[in-house]
C-alpha cells in the first residue's frame, strides 16, 4: 500500500508542475527560457537561479540531479552536464515520465513551484488528509496547501479511504493493472519510435559557417586546423542563431522593453546576434542588449558606414 500511495503523490507532484509550467512559459518572468526548454536553455537558468538565490533545498536537489556541489563561480557547460536537462524539458512537455524524482525536482525549481522538494510537497499532502506527523518529511500548515490536493482525492486514488479490506484490495489490484497497462503502452510506443529514427536517414548535426549555423550530417569530419568550427549536435533553440550587423536603426527592443539582439565580446571586438544562447565560436554566454551598449554601438557601426 505505500508503494501505491506514494506513486499518488508523485502523479500529483508532477501534474502540478506540469500545470505551472504551462503557464510560465507564456507568462512568466523566465518563458524565454521555459517557451522551448532546450538543455541549454534550462542548463542556463538553473545555473542563474541558483547564482541568485541557493536555498539549501535547491542545492541537494543539484547535487543528488548532477553529483557535485554548485558552484556559483564555475558554470559547467561541458556537453555531459547539458544532456542531462534534456530529460526535464522532456518531463516538462509531458514527452516522457522520468524516473528520478531529483529530475521533476529539478524541473520544480526552475519553474519556482512551491512546495518543493518532493518530500514537502508529499508532507503537505498528507497533512490534508489528516495526518499529524509524517516520518522523514516536514509536516506544513493546512491553510498553505494548493491545488493538487484534488488530484489526490479523484476516484483511482481511493486507497486512502477506509473500506473493508476485501475492497481496499480490489482498488489496489486495479491500480496496479492500469499502471502496467501503462507502461506496456508507453513501452510499445518508445519502441516504435526507435524502430522510426533508425529507419530513417538522419542529419542531426550542426556547424558555425560565418555568421550562421548549417545543419549538416554527422558523419562530416573537421578538417583542417584546431581553430575550425567543429560539428556540434543539432540544438533546435541554437540552429536559428545569426550574426547580425548592429547600427542606429536596428531594432533592439519589443514593445515590453525586452532584448531581442544579444551580444558577446570577442578578441576583435564586440559581436552581436539575433538571439541568446552562446557565442558559437568562443563559447561565451551572449548578453542581452542594453540601452546604452545600443546607443555606444549603433553609433560606432552608423558612423563605419
Amino acid at each position: 500500500m505505500d508503494n501505491i500511495t506514494r506513486c499518488n503523490y508523485e502523479k500529483a507532484y508532477k501534474e502540478a508542475i506540469r500545470t505551472k509550467y504551462n503557464s510560465e512559459k507564456e507568462i512568466g518572468e523566465n518563458s524565454n527560457y521555459l517557451e522551448t526548454p532546450s538543455q541549454a536553455h534550462l542548463r542556463d537558468l538553473c545555473w542563474r537561479i541558483l547564482r541568485e538565490n541557493p536555498s539549501p533545498d535547491d542545492l541537494k536537489v543539484y547535487w543528488d540531479f548532477k553529483g557535485v556541489p554548485f558552484n556559483k563561480n564555475q558554470e559547467d557547460t561541458c556537453t555531459t552536464y547539458t544532456d542531462k536537462y534534456k530529460k526535464v524539458g522532456a518531463f516538462l512537455k509531458g514527452e516522457k515520465e522520468p524516473q528520478k524524482i531529483d529530475t521533476v525536482d529539478m524541473a520544480a525549481i526552475l519553474i519556482d513551484f512551491e512546495p518543493r522538494p518532493f518530500r514537502k510537497f508529499k508532507a503537505k499532502a498528507m497533512s490534508q488528509e489528516g495526518q499529524s506527523t509524517v516520518q522523514g518529511a516536514e509536516v506544513l500548515p493546512k491553510t498553505e496547501y494548493v491545488k493538487p490536493v484534488e488530484i489526490l482525492k479523484q476516484p483511482e486514488t481511493a486507497v486512502f479511504t477506509k473500506t473493508p479490506n476485501k475492497k481496499r484490495k480490489i482498488r489496489i489490484y486495479k491500480s496496479k493493472f492500469k499502471m502496467f497497462r501503462t507502461v506496456a503502452i508507453a513501452s510499445v510506443v518508445c519502441l516504435i519510435g526507435v524502430i522510426i529514427y533508425l529507419a530513417l536517414p538522419q542529419k542531426e548535426c550542426m556547424q558555425w559557417s560565418g555568421d550562421h549555423y548549417e545543419i549538416v550530417s554527422c558523419d562530416l569530419k573537421t578538417k583542417g586546423s584546431l581553430a575550425e568550427n567543429p560539428v556540434e549536435l543539432l540544438d533546435e533553440s541554437l540552429v536559428h542563431l545569426k550574426k547580425v550587423d548592429l547600427d542606429d536603426k536596428t531594432v533592439c527592443f519589443d514593445k515590453y522593453g525586452r532584448a531581442t539582439i544579444w551580444y558577446a565580446t570577442t578578441a576583435d571586438g564586440i559581436e552581436f546576434f539575433n538571439g541568446h544562447g552562446r557565442h558559437p565560436e568562443n563559447n561565451n554566454a551572449l548578453k542581452p542588449v542594453t540601452k546604452d551598449i545600443f546607443r555606444k554601438y549603433a553609433h560606432k557601426s552608423s558612423a563605419e558606414k
